[in-house]
């Protein structure tokens, strides 16, 4: 039990990930943060890059996903 005024247990947010979308963000991660420590910058977590992949997606003008195109941005 808790008492008053003690703070709750922190609820981590872990995602269930195949191995191969592991394997491949473990890549994206090395390449993205090997080309960074070149530039004196520092290295991305993992959250960030599945942050940035999210947003390049974004961009996009259409995506597939779960067996679908969206079209983005657009009319119909």
């Amino acid at each position: 039990m808790i008492a008053a005024g003690e703070a709750l247990p922190k609820k981590e947010n872990k995602m269930k990930l195949s191995p191969q979308t592991r394997d491949i963000l473990r890549q994206y991660k090395a390449l993205v943060n090997a080309q960074r420590r070149t530039n004196d910058l520092r290295e991305l977590r993992t959250e960030e890059i599945m942050d940035e992949i999210c947003y390049f997606i974004t961009c996009q003008s259409a995506v597939y996903i779960g067996g679908h195109f969206i079209k983005q941005g657009g009319k119909g």
